[in-house]
């Protein structure tokens, strides 16, 4: 079966803001918190702000500890949000495309006009912007509201920013027919418009249509009818468990599609069972993931290319410390993924359940790896044994703190001391490239769960400064000058260092799949921080050969 997702789906941009409000409170340890209304129409989500402590105001009068109260993207009616000012702190996580709807509501109110929304009448985002309208509001979400409009003249015609573009137009059509003069303003999102068009697509390649949200949400509602609209089976879901995996594998393709308040972890959750169930190929990438092997063998990867600066240094000989390398590195990750298991729950739930499901194996890679790393580190030097429980000693040390990537510094460093009376000018500029390449690729990963619209824990590096999304990008593009340094200054005692400067397009490969935010590929966007250190390898080999 082959599954084909969608290119937008999920968080819409309003949807994604408000998230991040309730994430910056929350490490900014903003408590009480909470929000008024729920967050957004996602179950998931709001089990797991429950989870965190952050509590639903369901009124203003709501007899509660004065704190922090996170207005939602969905916004609240004018004296709603000055009750709830007089009460607690406020941050404003209205949607700015929904404070556009409010203003221009709140503007006709001011000129006399009456003001026209389509839209649903239950719906939050409806009755704020009412509340803008002062009593000059009518909502209407069908023909027969039209009937029941008042005489008009001089009015403006809104619609809620999740509207259907087709209803709009068709009622909004009907309204001037009747009543001419009016004034017509498109409020409709573009990411609502996008969704539904990129679920048509969907629909002209596969069989059938998974819609991931809440049943409540009517963006959501919207995506699954317009695929049974184009004559397609569709499947809207909560949770991963109600997949009707049986019925999916008699299709070849199956679309995925998820409202805007679904977040892409529950996206990353889907696509993996998904294709659990129907690859082999995937549940041994997975395994290999999940595991950590590609951590093991990148740093592993980055010492082999440094070892070939080493003019005397033979390979049967540097085996024992290849291999106390490789499972150091093994044990280290695992065992760290299972001591953090708890905290994948709040961003990487996919993480926490197989390595929730699988402890036993977990456990026998940490006690496997660990043993061959005392016996290898033992046969290259026995201070090695030493340097790995020093290691370990730092792990500890560092645990749940930003500062956790220190560990793979210093383990790294003290691989390149081991290596003190081989010291050239060569491996000691390469060096200081594999060090910036082991940062880079620290923050790309805590940038790819950044996008997984989850709940980051403190000890992420990216939190702990405040810089957003897009201006960590742009220090990861300036990185990229730190990491050709070493081979441009090399390039001026010969010119073959300037090969390495290809390594360039692989980052820029991975930063821009980073700026395109693509969902459900988690497993896949994580491992491919593996391969710069594969062509670093092979750069830094085809270099040496020509040389040879």
């Amino acid at each position: 079966m082959e599954i084909k997702i969608a290119k937008k789906a999920g968080f819409c941009m309003g949807v994604r803001r408000a998230v991040n409000l309730v994430l910056k409170a929350l490490n900014e340890d903003k408590t009480p918190l909470y929000t008024y209304g729920p967050l957004i129409h996602n179950p998931q989500t709001l089990e797991l702000l429950n989870s965190l402590g952050v509590k639903i105001l369901k009124h203003v009068n709501d007899e509660v500890q004065k704190g922090t109260c996170v207005i939602r993207a969905h916004g609240v009616p004018p004296k709603e949000m000055e009750a709830l000012e007089k009460k607690h702190t406020v941050i404003d996580g209205t949607c700015p495309r929904v404070q556009k709807v409010q203003a221009l509501a709140k503007r006709a109110k001011e000129q006399s006009k009456k003001v026209i929304i389509i839209g649903d009448r239950d719906h939050a985002e409806v009755k704020g912007i009412l509340g803008y309208c002062n009593g000059h509001g009518f909502v209407v979400s069908s023909y027969e509201d039209i009937e029941k409009l008042p005489p008009l003249e001089d009015y403006l015609i809104l619609s809620q920013t999740t509207q259907d573009e087709e209803v709009f137009d068709l009622l909004a059509e009907e309204i001037l027919s009747r009543y001419p003069g009016g004034e017509v303003v498109n409020t409709i999102c573009n990411a609502t418009e996008v969704r539904q068009s990129e679920v048509r697509r969907l629909c002209k390649e596969c069989q059938a249509i998974v819609v991931i949200g809440g049943k409540f949400s009517a963006n959501t509602v919207r995506l699954a009818q317009i695929a049974r609209d184009e004559g397609k089976e569709a499947y809207l879901i909560e949770r991963t468990e109600e997949l009707p995996l049986e019925v999916l594998k008699r299709h070849q393709r199956v679309g995925v599609t998820a409202g805007a308040s679904t977040p892409n972890w529950l996206i990353n959750e889907v696509v993996d069972r998904l294709k659990s169930s129907t690859s082999n190929f995937y549940r041994a990438f997975k395994a290999f993931h999940i595991l950590a092997f590609h951590e093991a063998l990148g740093i592993l990867l980055l010492l082999m290319a440094l070892s070939l600066w080493i003019p005397d240094l033979r390979l049967k000989a540097a085996l024992p410390l290849f291999a106390f390398v490789f499972f150091t590195q093994l044990f280290r990750k695992n065992a760290m993924q299972f001591l953090l298991r708890d905290t994948f729950k709040t961003y990487y739930p996919l993480k926490e359940k197989a390595i929730s499901k699988h402890r036993g194996l977990v456990f026998g890679i940490i006690a496997i790896s660990f043993i061959i790393a005392l016996l290898s580190g033992f046969l290259y030097n026995p201070w090695l044994v030493l340097g790995l429980l020093f290691i370990i000693f730092i792990d500890w040390l560092l645990f749940k703190s930003p500062l956790a990537i220190l560990g793979d510094f210093l383990f790294f460093s003290g691989l390149l001391l081991l290596l003190y009376p081989h010291w050239n000018e060569t491996l000691i500029m390469l060096s200081v490239s594999a060090m910036t390449s082991l940062l880079w690729c620290h923050l790309y990963k805590e940038l790819i769960y950044l996008q997984s619209d989850g709940f980051l824990p403190k000890s992420f590096l990216i939190l702990s400064l405040p810089l957003g999304e897009k201006k960590w990008q742009k220090l990861l593009f300036y990185g990229l000058i730190i990491l050709v340094l070493p081979f441009l200054i090399l390039s001026f005692r010969d010119l073959t260092y300037l090969f390495l400067i290809l390594m360039l397009p692989l980052y820029g490969m991975l930063l821009y799949l980073l700026r395109q935010r693509p969902l459900g590929q988690i497993l896949y966007l994580e491992s491919m921080t593996i391969f710069p250190h594969i062509w670093f390898l092979l750069l830094n080999l085809g270099i040496y050969l020509y040389r040879a």
